[in-house]
């Protein structure tokens, strides 16, 4: 009973709050129009195409290369008529001291002449008299007396027409030490060939152990040479690095 009371109030109460709440609005101003939204109208547009690219430009062919200019003569300018000609002094006469020894003759033999030059001589003493000549080995037995001849003064290889060729095969023989140790390489020399194509003057250059340079300096001294020539004259030429190679598997 009691509950039906309170909830009769409560609806009253209701109805009069919404009767006064109707009424406070009737007193409020009039509202103001609300404008109408505008229409936005959406349109989708393609992008233009890009333009074409320009065509390369035509490579132009290279300029023909200018002949050069003809090279013009060289004209001699006549010397005028007013320059003074130069002046030539007198050759100062050079005074040519004393020579103590006669000159050598131009005699070119090879013939070898036993004694000992005259530059290990002396014009002084009394010691006793020596044979002259351009070797110090003892003559041998029998041997006719020789005239003091020098040996040719050999040529440079640019100096002459045709070079000495050997004769043959002039490769040494391998020795016992050697062939035991396997040794092997090249013995280098340098040698005058004389305008007979015999071997003088042979130098070592390069050697090799064992006895090889020994048989290289014996097998080139026993070697023959075609004579160099200079002129269409046979010459004494000196040779200078002549190799003799030693190999084991061409050795005999």
């Amino acid at each position: 009973m009691i509950l039906d009371r309170r909830l009769a109030i409560c609806a009253l109460a209701s109805v009069a709050g919404h009767l006064a709440f109707a009424r406070g609005l009737d007193h409020l101003p009039p509202r103001a129009p609300t404008p109408e939204r505008p229409i936005v109208t959406v349109r989708v547009v393609e992008p233009p195409a890009p333009a074409p690219e320009p065509e390369p430009e035509p490579v132009k062919p290279p300029e023909p290369a200018k002949p050069p200019e003809p090279v013009k003569p060289a004209v001699a300018e006549r010397p005028r008529p007013h320059d003074a000609p130069p002046t030539r002094h007198a050759p100062v006469p050079v005074e040519t001291p004393p020579v103590d020894q006669p000159p050598a003759t131009t005699d070119t033999t090879t013939t070898p002449v036993f004694g000992v030059t005259l530059q290990s001589t002396s014009q002084a003493g009394t010691g006793p008299a020596m044979p002259v000549g351009n070797t110090t080995r003892p003559a041998p037995a029998g041997a006719p007396a020789a005239a003091d001849k020098p040996l040719a003064v050999p040529a440079a290889a640019v100096e002459v027409t045709r070079m000495p060729l050997p004769q043959g095969n002039c490769s040494g023989k391998y020795t016992d030490e050697a062939r035991a140790a396997a040794t092997e390489g090249v013995v280098v020399l340098d040698l005058i060939v004389d305008e007979h194509g015999r071997s003088r003057d042979i130098t070592v250059v390069d050697g090799l152990p064992n006895g090889l340079t020994q048989a290289a300096i014996a097998a080139l001294t026993a070697c023959r040479f075609s004579p160099g020539e200079r002129d269409g004259q046979p010459v004494p030429v000196r040779v200078r690095g002549f190799k003799i190679r030693f190999v084991l598997a061409e050795a005999r």
